[in-house]
């Protein structure tokens, strides 16, 4: 039993909540607070969202009938409040290790869990669907969606909005607003969330005579209703000035303080019994309870471990630089050269390393907030009108601007360049984060050239002749320390690069005759240590480094493989329909009889860990590496 947390200890999770006094639920919050804390300090985490919403969960739990009622939270970075309470408390110091407890919701992981989440702006449609299927299959309880404002941004949550008022869904979303997705929100909906927010001081002053009116047993109440209505019938009667949420058809409540459980408890109850869509506006504050996640929120949303008493260093631990860092800076040398460079994010300017060209060219950067489709197409309008543009998104992210990808800008051979950060393993946030697929959805796509650098130069290299292509161009790279080696000087006879065309030339590394090795962006570092530590002078290797993929130079990998009549190809992206396997069709018809195998990621959904041990896992680490080399040598 853990003295630390005796309220939490004592409860029968999640039935107990509803029980609580209001002054036993805000110890609640504060233990909650205390917990979440400790556990992301120790293990990484998203800290400050979480912080956000521990009084609305508290809200909900005490209000909803938790087996038939079913609470869809939209991206999940704020489930660690709902998992603690629900059936996970004991469980919760494993949160994103290695068989341990998601950092999202996950049907697997719980029964609570009504719906597996990971990316933004699904909740909605998720509830929508959830509502029809309790509708058609004749069962109680009431769908919820819990989504952020900056979630609100993507247009998939208006989409949602708009079938469900068709159907008159009886569904409750909850909007959180914190004025943050992970940057700063940004756009038309949150300048007009902004209108409808009023200052905290009201929220108090409202809350208070609430408090009072309430007192009077007799007419307080009533005199409660009739404020209620008067305020309704005066907001109705300006609908033409600014609630668009209730001229599109939903029922809205608000903007109510989200720290008030007393207060959210009432309101969910009211918007719980309309009979239509209803939305319930909630101010929240992203980090609160922890001084230095309400002061910086964007620094702790997410975060790795740290000492939870002083907070996340100021200092860099590391003199080397990220991929992300060295693409950052690239941005600005860029940018500096040509005025026509501009960079375009969706709600990542902090993550893909574009701060400093934000604050260094404000004008030549757009945050166009959670929405990767506009982001490529606005891409392919600005090349389309002579504009540089660099689109920045993470891997798992680029998934959901496929279309515009290959309809606006690969079809129309628009010279865009698509920055993906993140590509292959990452680590923590388990299968809805993982970079894995980028590869395998764009390999096929007409006049898209795509580039995996290895190393901090390579990135470099490929970011300035990727600028005077006159196509496509996606540079992959990973969430990782950048090395600094340049492979080039490796090899005397690899002359430097001075335009894309050369960059394809896959690179000579050593010379061998027992095995062809072809390794894709930083995988070539993984085999050298795999060659200097585990296998040495026993075995000869001709190995060779990709940082061109696509196309693909195959002639030098032809010359090698007719020598040592072997070739093992190692990537960090998905195996099935991979780089390996495109390269295997090819050179089997080259060259029949070759003894040929590619290796990269087989489980796709593997869960949370350390990149260490998902690269072990996959046996793509050096000794993993070292034993699929001499396997397929054969001695």
């Amino acid at each position: 039993m853990n003295s630390e947390y005796p309220l939490l200890d004592s409860l029968i999770l999640p039935q107990g909540v509803a029980d609580l006094s209001y002054e036993e639920k805000y110890l609640l919050a504060e233990e909650l607070r205390s917990l979440i804390i400790k556990v992301t300090s120790e293990n990484g985490g998203h800290l400050a969202s979480n912080l956000g919403v521990i009084e609305l969960v508290i809200a909900l739990l005490s209000l909803i009938n938790s087996e038939d009622d079913k609470v869809i939270f939209d991206v999940g970075h704020q489930s660690y409040a709902w998992k603690i309470l629900t059936d996970r408390y004991r469980q919760f110091y494993t949160l994103r290790q290695k068989d341990g407890l998601s950092g999202f919701p996950k049907i697997e992981e719980s029964p609570y869990d009504a719906f597996g989440t990971g990316h933004s702006s699904t909740s909605i449609s998720a509830a929508v669907g959830y509502s029809r299927a309790l509708r058609t299959l004749g069962k109680k309880g009431k769908a919820i969606a819990l989504i952020g404002d900056g979630a609100l941004s993507g247009g998939m949550a208006f989409e949602a909005m708009n079938d469900a008022v068709q159907s008159n869904e009886p569904i409750l979303v909850i909007l959180n607003d914190n004025q943050m997705s992970i940057d700063e929100c940004v756009g038309g909906m949150t300048r007009y969330l902004e209108q409808l927010r009023v200052r905290p001081s009201y929220l108090s002053f409202k809350t208070r005579w609430e408090e009072r009116l309430n007192k009077l047993k007799i007419i307080g109440p009533p005199l409660l209703r009739i404020l209620a209505k008067l305020k309704y019938k005066t907001r109705s009667w300006h609908k033409e000035r600014g609630i668009p949420f209730e001229q599109i058809g939903f029922r809205y409540y608000g903007p109510i303080d989200g720290h008030d459980i007393e207060g959210l408890e009432r309101h969910i109850n009211a918007a719980q019994s309309v009979r239509g869509p209803a939305i319930l506006h909630v101010i929240t504050k992203k980090g609160m309870g922890y001084a230095m996640a309400e002061t910086e929120p964007t620094r702790y949303h997410g975060v790795s471990p740290f000492p939870m008493q002083y907070g996340l260093s100021d200092k860099d631990p590391q003199d080397q630089k990220t991929f992300s860092d060295v693409f950052g800076n690239a941005m600005l040398t860029l940018a500096d050269r040509d005025k026509k460079v501009v960079a375009i994010t969706a709600a990542m300017a902090q993550g893909t390393g574009l701060c400093s060209f934000k604050n260094r060219y404000p004008d030549r950067f757009y945050d166009v907030g959670i929405a990767e489709q506009h982001a490529l197409t606005l891409a392919a309008g600005l090349a389309a009108g002579g504009a540089k543009p660099v689109v920045a998104l993470y891997s798992t992210f680029l998934q959901r601007g496929m279309d515009q990808l290959i309809h606006d800008i690969c079809l129309q051979k628009l010279p865009v360049i698509i920055a993906v950060d993140r590509a292959g393993l990452v680590s923590s946030d388990g299968p809805t984060h993982q970079g894995l697929f980028d590869l395998s959805m764009t390999l096929n796509l007409p006049n898209l050239a795509i580039m995996a650098p290895a190393t901090a130069i390579d990135l470099e290299r490929s970011l300035l002749y990727a600028h005077e292509y006159k196509g496509p161009v996606m540079i992959r790279y990973p969430r990782d320390l950048a090395s600094t080696v340049d492979l080039i000087s490796l090899d005397e006879a690899m002359p430097e690069p001075k335009s894309l065309d050369d960059l394809q030339k896959i690179r000579h590394v050593r010379s061998g005759s027992d095995l062809t090795v072809l390794a894709v962006g930083p995988m070539i570092l993984q085999v050298l240590l795999a060659i200097d530590s585990y296998i040495g002078t026993d075995y000869s290797i001709d190995l060779y480094s990709a940082l061109t993929i696509k196309p693909l130079d195959t002639d030098i990998v032809l010359k090698s493989t007719k020598k040592t009549g072997k070739l093992l190809v190692g990537e960090y992206g998905c195996l099935n329909n991979g780089f390996g396997p495109n390269v295997i069709s090819e050179l089997c018809e080259l060259q029949p009889g070759i003894i040929i195998k590619a290796i990269g990621v087989k489980d796709v959904l593997r869960g949370q860990a350390t990149r260490a041990e998902l690269f072990q896992a996959e046996g793509l680490d050096p000794e993993g590496l070292a034993q699929s080399i001499m396997k397929i040598i054969g001695r």
